[in-house]
């Protein structure tokens, strides 16, 4: 469906008020588009994963958005006219308003587009859903079936398709596997093509993991598979539900993150097992070596792919 698009281009320390005159006069859902707090929100766990040019662009002026029906552009141009009125009155000159019709065309098959099938290592290939038709390619692989949504992990980033090498190259039947940070799935998913006996995947965040599940399902993994929700840095209810005795864990997270977990992750494994740590910054290479290592682990090896690193240790 079509829609007009209210668009307030303001200073900073005038969002308040203006937000305060929109809902004054009747205008009471919008949205603040702020990107000077952008590091700050994002917290620890996904800072590194903030684009380059979104961090670039922190000093550019807030935004305020409204959103009016196909048929309601007397109300989007009546919303815009409202606050250019407000801010005449008040003598402010550095607000702008634009009102534009968005052609909201079939965003479904737009962004399917960008997701394609694709190999990994020499055993791996992962798929979307929608794809039926296996290219050659894919011939003698095994499939892992997973689709966009809300978490992360469809392969395509550089973290996690190194992970996946990773498991090929490191992961033997049977082994026992904990995927700490398990996002959608993927990982899992991939130990389980891999052959491996179970799978223990790990979230914060209760959608991730009930995505996670549903790909598991999807893709008949199921089975000797277990999903725990919570933080296993505070809560011994989770760490304790998590156990011990894996010969494998993946550990695609983040830098900080990870230095944090590592006296945890080594309790876990297995004496001989490999640990994947992942989502580092190549900048970040130094502080997550020393933090692992002070915690016990011998690393092995290491590879880069768009400045993210996979480095794998043991125990």
């Amino acid at each position: 469906m079509d829609y007009w698009e209210c668009t307030i281009s303001l200073p900073r320390e005038k969002v308040d008020q203006v937000s305060a005159f929109l809902v004054a006069g009747g205008y009471e859902s919008f949205e603040i588009s702020d990107l000077s707090d952008l590091l700050e929100n994002a917290g620890v766990v996904f800072a590194d994963y903030i684009e380059d040019d979104l961090l670039a662009r922190q000093d550019e002026a807030p935004l305020i958005r409204l959103y009016f029906d196909r048929a309601e552009e007397d109300e989007a141009r009546g919303a815009a006219s409202f606050i250019l009125g407000v801010a005449k009155q008040l003598g402010w000159d550095d607000i702008t308003c634009s009102v534009t019709l968005v052609e909201n065309s079939d965003w479904d098959t737009k962004w399917k587009q960008f997701f394609r099938p694709f190999p990994v290592g020499e055993k791996l290939f992962v798929k979307p859903s929608w794809e039926t038709d296996l290219p050659a390619e894919a011939k003698g692989r095994r499939v892992i079936e997973i689709d966009p949504d809300a978490a992360f992990g469809t392969g395509t980033h550089a973290t996690t398709y190194l992970c996946l090498l990773q498991l090929e190259r490191n992961l033997k039947a049977g082994d026992r596997v904990l995927d700490m940070g398990c996002g959608s799935g993927i990982l899992g998913i991939g130990a389980k093509r891999l052959g491996c006996g179970e799978v223990v995947s790990v979230d914060i965040d209760e959608n991730a993991v009930r995505i996670a599940e549903e790909n598991f399902e999807k893709n008949g993994c199921r089975e000797n598979s277990r999903f725990l929700c919570g933080n296993v840095l505070s809560d011994q209810k989770t760490l304790a539900a998590m156990g011990g005795g894996f010969d494998l864990i993946c550990a695609n997270i983040v830098a900080g993150i990870i230095r944090e977990m590592a006296p945890i992750l080594y309790a876990a494994l297995k004496k001989g097992g490999f640990l994947l740590a992942s989502g580092i910054l190549s900048c970040r290479r130094d502080e997550v070596m020393e933090a692992v290592t002070a915690a016990g682990f011998i690393p092995l090896s290491e590879e880069m792919k768009e400045d993210w690193l996979c480095i794998v240790f043991t125990k």
